[in-house]
């Protein structure tokens, strides 16, 4: 990865995550380390291309639940449920900060279709680049790791 956008991936990443999350669920980031809670999901993808890396978004099962209830409107949801919209989030994550990447250093990439997992999964043998806290007005939390290899 070039070092101009090497140095921009902290401030594309925040800007889509406000972006896309939705007002209503009110999550804001925090230097806090301590964001998330022990019941915890994670989703996580691989960029190609021009930039070569991985995005892993670890989540409180509790706040995606909620984020899952807002974004279809009911409050009975199901646990596949909230793993389909968990994967379709940081899909749409991507695909803008993909955009982004391209508008900011002229680099196309693309991401591979994203693996959700119960609990904390974290590729082995990776280098974190940066870590973005993030948490919600009911004090749950999202953190979101951008690991190179």
């Amino acid at each position: 990865m070039i070092s101009s956008l090497k140095k921009e991936i902290p401030d594309i990443l925040d800007g889509v995550m406000q972006e896309i999350t939705d007002p209503k669920v009110k999550i804001q980031r925090t230097e806090r380390k301590d964001v998330l809670s022990k019941d915890v999901c994670s989703v996580q993808t691989t960029f190609e291309g021009g930039c070569q890396t991985t995005l892993v978004l670890l989540a409180d099962v509790a706040l995606m639940r909620r984020m899952t209830q807002t974004a279809i409107g009911e409050e009975d949801v199901a646990a596949q449920d909230v793993e389909d919209f968990t994967k379709e989030f940081l899909n749409v994550l991507c695909g803008k900060v993909v955009a982004r990447m391209f508008q900011v250093a002229g680099i196309s990439s693309r991401f591979c279709i994203p693996v959700f997992c119960t609990g904390r999964c974290i590729p082995e043998h990776a280098t974190c680049e940066c870590i973005l806290n993030y948490t919600s007005a009911y004090n749950e939390g999202v953190q979101m790791l951008h690991l190179s290899s």
